[in-house]
């Protein structure tokens, strides 16, 4: 049984609809191969810490972590950039087909130098927060940490 449409048989027509998903599966396949990579969120980026212990406090108190961040926010910010560098740099050491061993520990020394700054920031941040508010928010806070 032969189903016409003009000249085109069904079979044709099923051949077109398939050269035309494979030319477009082609063509997405193809630009995600010559996209560059796209640099992955470390999960230590300040932001997802505060998002998670901001939505644990009070309104009034998350308000206030938020606004001591944004205080600290201009100088954190060269210093997560130094640090996604760092590690950017250690990744691409350790993907060489030679291994360098003593480039690579130096590397890594620092990148881990780089977000211990960024860490003593956010650690500057929680502190002041913690001065600032009230005592059902720091227990609150501190309720969680043993969940």
């Amino acid at each position: 049984m032969t189903v016409r449409f003009g000249r085109m048989t069904a079979g044709r027509l099923l051949l077109l609809a398939s050269l035309c998903l494979n030319v477009g599966f082609g063509a997405y396949v193809g630009a995600q191969w010559l996209e560059p990579p796209s640099l992955p969120q470390p999960s230590g980026v300040p932001i997802r810490l505060i998002e998670r212990v901001a939505a644990r406090l009070p309104q009034a108190d998350a308000d206030i972590l938020w606004r001591n961040y944004r205080a600290k926010e201009a100088t954190m910010r060269p210093l997560q950039r130094d640090y996604i560098a760092a590690l950017m740099a250690t990744l691409k050491l350790a993907s060489q087909p030679e291994l360098d061993k003593p480039a690579l520990r130096a590397a890594v020394e620092n990148a881990r130098d780089k977000r211990i700054k960024v860490g003593d920031v956010v650690i500057d941040t929680f502190v002041e927060t913690l001065e600032q508010i009230s005592p059902e928010g720091r227990r609150r806070l501190a309720g969680g940490l043993f969940r």
